[in-house]
């Protein structure tokens, strides 16, 4: 591969990673919305909060959705990172006009591999942030269990 074909894939790469990165943003935005709604709404009489727990199970669901397609695209993208990595390896090994020990020649491709690995620790961070997310509805869904079993015991309001 030559170095123009490189740069001009590494650009690109940076590119996507530069637009992943801000869909994420958006993404996150949307779900600290999102459960700050459910929290507001937990403040409610118990008579609203009864609907509340079912809009919490449907958004632990789609919840659950983004992160098993969040990492399926990783296990995708680890895969071409792979073969990637395979064929840069080849090229140090048979082709590159240096002399250079393994040690040297992981740190080269550790080097090309770099917005690689930055787009897969993209989806890493996203994955945590909707699993923590995701936790967060489970405890809202407990306040709502909590909240309905204290009425049921006081018959309060």
């Amino acid at each position: 591969m030559d170095e123009e074909k490189k740069e001009n894939i590494k650009e690109s790469l940076d590119k996507q990673n530069a637009e992943l990165r801000k869909q994420l943003e958006e993404s996150e935005r949307y779900w600290n919305n999102t459960i700050e709604t459910l929290s507001k709404k937990l403040m409610k009489p118990v008579q609203e909060t009864v609907q509340l727990q079912a809009e919490a199970i449907s958004i632990r669901q789609i919840l659950t959705e983004q992160i098993k397609n969040m990492s399926y695209q990783v296990y995708k993208f680890k895969q071409k990172v792979k073969v990637y990595e395979k064929e840069r390896l080849e090229y140090y090994i048979l082709t590159y006009p240096g002399k250079t020990n393994y040690g040297e020649k992981a740190k080269l491709i550790e080097g090309e591999l770099a917005a690689y690995q930055y787009r897969l620790d993209i989806f890493d961070i996203h994955i945590n942030f909707l699993r923590e997310t995701q936790k967060d509805v489970d405890i809202i869904n407990f306040g709502v269990k909590n909240k309905i079993r204290i009425y049921e015991l006081t018959e309060m309001e």
